[in-house]
Order: C-alpha cells, then structure tokens, then sequence
C-alpha cells in the first residue's frame, strides 16, 4: 500500500509541530524523543513529515513511502518540485561502542523533550551514537499529555528517582504507580503511556541505540484488558522491579546490592542493580569489550577512583566506566548500576 505526505523542512520544527497540533494533528511518529529532529503527523485526511535542516535547505516535498519500495530515491519534477519515495520502515541502526570515560555533574543543563517533559543528558557523546542515558523531570503534579506510543529500541529503562509516576502498558493489566526506587523495562515496541505524577517527578532513562524512533498508536487503547506476564516482545518481557520488596544480598562488610530481574527478564540484554554502599568499599570488576557500564548516584555522596581519576559524587551524579577500566565506590550512597552488552 502507497501512503504519501507533504514534508517540510525547516530549520525550527517546533513552530509548525505545535502549530499543526494545534489544528487538530496527531503525532504518528517523532526522532529523537529527549530533542526531535524529525516528526510525522496526521489529520483531516494529510499526512506531514517535518524535518529539520539547516536554512538554505528549507523546502516542501511530496513524499510517497510502501513496504514494497527497498531503496530511497528523489525525483526533481521540471517545476522545481521533488517527489522522494521511501521505504515505508526504516531499519534500526545500532552503532558501535565508542567508549569513554564520563562524569556529568547534577548541574549540567537542562531542555524541553517529548510531551514537555524536561531532559537532562547523562551521556552527552552518547559513547559513538550506541547508547542515551536521560535524566527527566515533570515539575509539576497532575496528568501528563502523554499519548499511546512504542519504541523501535533495543533496550530501553525508566527508573524512578524521586516522586512517583502512573503508567500503563499493554497487557500488563490495569494502570500503577511506579515510586521513587522502583524500574520498569520497557520492551522493544510494547505499546505503553505516561498518565499521570507527581510534583517534581525525576526518572532515569536508558536506551540502546541513542537515537531511535518512537510511533504514536492512537488505534491501541491501554489498558487492554487482559494481564500477559509471560508475554515476550522480540525475546524480552515486561519487568517491573518494586524497591520496597527488594531483596538485599551482601557482596561485602558494608556493601548490599539488590538485583532488579532485568538480566533474567532480558535474557542478557541487559543488567540493572542496584547498590548501597554504607561502609568500606564497592569493587567493581573491569569492564568488558563492547559493554556500557552507568552509574548514577540516587542518593549520599562518596567518592569514586576510575581507572587513577577521583571523582566527587554526590546525588545525582552520573559516571561512565569505560572498556578495560574497573571502578572503586565509597559512600555512603545508593548507586543505579546499569550494563549493556552492545553489539
């Protein structure tokens, strides 16, 4: 089947995207979610494609897009107008590991993102494009203007720092509230919505690879009405970890960490845990080739030694240990300990 649309170029989408919004539109898709580049949305019967380049590019284009067109190709009609024809599905690109050894302060800037959710990047090199970290805050309490939507994505967290935030997601039954300590993975395209926080909500998100696109599904409604816990989406399940029934195990005097599931759950995707070190020294053992090692302070202050460098941390800070590097943590301090194996 053959859709087409009109796509504008521009070098600020945000005018015409609140614009179109504002007439009715609905948003189908939108790359990336924490600063759009590109959005596609629809209504009263047109589908518009916006894109952003730089200003002497700025141009209006006919774009017809099919599953059965396999390659991007551009006609230039002799009035000036050009017709692109597109695949309809763009495959996902996972770039390679480009490790470094990172520290963002609590401080580091802030911006608006997707649904006027606030965004802080962790990871601002993003490691070579393989992996974002975003650290999210609503300010204010009440329902957030969330819509249906799911990710073409690899692996992707939300982990609640502070507040609480309700979610739905498909098939897992009825709406809940994910509180401060708690995690959920969201599993490659599950269709899931945001309704409601509190005040000052701040979540942790990580997604592999960095940029990725998420699609709105105004067709699905959530909940669904029926609980599938064993339910797998491209090999993984849903996992919900809930911090006030962590089991805690002691690694060494003054050094406890709970396990999420998130291993188990993603057959090895990924690795959550988290750790509270009260005394003494965390040891973490050298990180491998091709692995994203994250950490992020949730709360305390201590200080770390990555590979010879010290590094102060207190609430709020994030670290990245790079490939062939091990890292030493003293508190007292509770740390988000993240681990992708990438590609």
């Amino acid at each position: 089947m053959l859709a087409a649309g009109i796509v504008i170029k521009s070098p600020d989408i945000d005018a015409p995207m609140s614009y179109l919004l504002d007439q009715g539109f609905r948003v189908e898709r939108i790359f990336p979610a924490d600063a759009p580049r590109s959005a596609t949305l629809s209504g009263h019967g047109c589908r518009v494609h916006l894109e952003t380049v730089e200003a002497r590019d700025a141009d209006a284009v006919i774009r017809l897009s099919s599953d059965d067109i396999t390659e991007f190709r551009s006609d230039r009609l002799t009035d000036g107008t050009t017709v692109e024809w597109s695949p309809a599905h763009e495959p996902l690109v996972l770039p390679p590991l480009v490790s470094r050894f990172v520290v963002t302060e609590p401080a580091d800037g802030w911006h608006v993102g997707r649904a006027g959710m606030q965004y802080r990047d962790l990871v601002p090199d993003r490691q070579g494009g393989a992996v974002i970290a975003s650290h999210i805050r609503i300010p204010e309490a009440g329902p957030v203007p969330d819509y249906v939507h799911f990710h073409d994505v690899v692996f992707q967290l939300i982990f609640c720092h502070k507040g609480w935030a309700k979610l739905v997601y498909e098939d897992q039954g009825e709406p809940f509230v994910l509180a401060a300590g708690d995690c959920v993975i969201q599993p490659p395209r599950i269709r899931h919505r945001v309704l409601e926080s509190s005040a000052d909500l701040h979540v942790v998100e990580l997604g592999y690879p960095a940029e990725h696109i998420t699609f709105a599904d105004p067709n699905t409604r959530l909940p669904t009405g029926e609980r599938r816990p064993d339910r797998e989406w491209s090999g993984q399940r849903f996992v919900h970890f809930v911090a006030a029934d962590a089991t805690w195990t002691a690694n060494s005097p003054g050094w406890d960490t709970a396990d999420t599931g998130i291993r188990l759950g993603t057959a090895g995707v990924a690795d959550v845990k988290v750790h509270r070190v009260d005394e003494g020294t965390a040891r973490f053992v050298e990180v491998e080739r091709n692995e994203f090692r994250f950490l992020f302070v949730l709360e305390g202050r201590g200080s770390a030694l990555v590979g010879g460098r010290r590094v102060d941390l207190v609430e709020s800070t994030a670290l990245v240990v790079p490939v062939g590097e091990s890292a030493e943590v003293s508190g007292p301090l509770t740390l988000l300990d993240v681990s992708i194996p990438t590609n």
